[in-house]
């Protein structure tokens, strides 16, 4: 066997590697069925008990972008999402996204066919880029804009979902098997939140809004989509990249040469500058607290009959700042060679990186030489010749309009109206082990009492039913 191995060296080495990969995948493919049948017993217990119809979900519609992650998207959501919808007994219908084409039938979908009155909320399966997809017409809808929506990532790029979901050591939150799974438990255990999104606006262009989570402009972006391009080439990518980007292209400014300037403005929290109408609510409240002021003779009766007292939270006076809205130009001799614009866990600003030092053998992306600093909304005339190859909203290229004419100007800041997103609990069903070899713990029954979710657990149904 040895002298054989030593003749066909070549051979046996491809085949010593087919094995290990073989082997490899097939150990993940293992756990990742391992995890997902735990989740399914813990549904079935969750859809066995007798919860009161007030207190549990009745529909909910999931938007399902089929074209996410290379067209896998669907295969993996009715091999982890659905079976778990399906034991736990929700009314579940599902839409596909990539058989909309344009924007009336997206509408219609949104307004008409999933009916949006009787949900109880939503489910979005996809990236970044369909949320940003979504997220004007649930601006422009009171009802959806006041459903709880829950955020199945699946995606290529999924950078705000990440600020919903535990830290993970994943690159990609699709192959946590059990973040997916725990996108599902999060309609019953998770906490409602709100949060805004970018608005990117180019006056110009006259186009609609773009809202985003991420927007990347500059040398850095570029250098970056070199290295995915050059991803066979391993850790030689880097240099290669550099090297190519060196002779290809040179360093401009992101900035306009005309109108080089970059204006912004410090954040708010809330004022009557920005905020007009939080004099007219604070005058509301304080007028229905003069009208509801229960009388001493109410009051006994209310506490001798009643133990639950509702307590209101009582508006503060409104102030003027005197710095919100007033613009501040950054250093013009300056040039700004990328900058860097995202959402900040502070839904009152957004936080903007820019660069004016290129490195270009610096490949680690928490030592890149930046400014960083938190703004109500940033203003500038980008460079029209970098836009094409180096400006990347939601990770993707900037698309040009119909009238292939690129903006003079942007300005980025934050909507005006915020979106309910579900926000996963830090607290996992799933419990692991963080060794070189991850090993699953299933979940005993005390610690699943004591998280509240079931009512029962399979011991005390095993005694009802003796």
């Amino acid at each position: 066997m040895f002298r054989t191995i030593r003749i066909h060296w070549k051979k046996s080495l491809f085949a010593f590697c087919a094995l290990s990969y073989g082997s490899k995948w097939s150990y993940d493919r293992y756990q990742a069925n391992k995890i997902r049948a735990f989740y399914c017993r813990q549904a079935s217990l969750l859809g066995a008990q007798n919860i009161p119809s007030m207190n549990r979900l009745t529909r909910i519609a999931v938007l399902l972008n089929g074209k996410a992650m290379n067209g896998k998207a669907k295969s993996l959501y009715d091999k982890t999402i659905f079976p778990l919808l399906h034991l736990i007994g929700l009314d579940v219908r599902v839409y596909r996204l990539d058989t909309i084409t344009d924007t009336d039938g997206m509408t219609d979908l949104l307004t008409n066919k999933i009916e949006p009155n009787e949900l109880s909320a939503l489910m979005i399966v996809g990236g970044d880029g369909t949320i940003s997809e979504l997220a004007p017409h649930f601006f422009q809808s009171t009802v959806l804009e006041n459903l709880p929506i829950c955020i199945v990532p699946i995606g290529e790029h999924v950078s705000f979902a990440r600020s919903l979901f535990p830290v993970t050591d994943k690159k990609k939150l699709h192959d946590d098997i059990s973040l997916l799974c725990e996108s599902v438990f999060a309609l019953f255990n998770g906490k409602v939140i709100t949060k805004p999104l970018l608005k990117i606006t180019m006056p110009d262009t006259n186009d609609k809004p773009i809202y985003a989570s991420t927007l990347d402009f500059g040398h850095y972006t570029r250098l970056e989509q070199l290295q995915k391009r050059l991803w066979y080439f391993s850790y030689l990518k880097y240099p290669i990249s550099s090297i190519y980007h060196f002779l290809t292209t040179s360093v401009k400014s992101v900035s306009s040469s005309e109108q080089p300037a970059i204006t912004y403005s410090n954040p708010c929290s809330g004022c009557l500058r920005c905020q007009p109408s939080l004099m007219d609510e604070y005058n509301l409240s304080q007028q229905q607290q003069k009208e509801h002021k229960p009388s001493f003779f109410s009051r006994i009766y209310q506490s001798k009959h009643s133990n639950i007292k509702t307590v209101k939270p009582q508006l503060s006076l409104p102030i003027e700042n005197p710095d919100c809205g007033i613009e501040y130009c950054m250093n013009p001799t300056k040039q700004p060679i990328q900058i860097w614009a995202k959402l900040n866990n502070n839904e009152h600003n957004i936080q903007v990186d820019i660069s004016d030092t290129l490195e270009r053998f610096n490949y680690d992306k928490e030592k890149y030489p930046k400014q960083s600093m938190n703004v109500q909304h940033i203003r500038f005339n980008p460079n029209i010749d970098l836009i094409p190859k180096q400006m990347l909203i939601n990770h993707d290229k900037f698309k040009e309009n119909e009238e292939k004419k690129y903006p003079s100007e942007c300005q980025i800041e934050l909507s005006e109206k915020t979106l309910k997103f579900i926000e996963i609990n830090q607290d996992l069903l799933l419990t692991k082990q963080s060794t070189l070899k991850s090993t699953i713990h299933e979940l005993e029954e005390d610690a699943l009492e004591k998280k509240g979710i079931f009512l029962f657990s399979r011991r005390h149904q095993q005694q009802q039913h003796a």
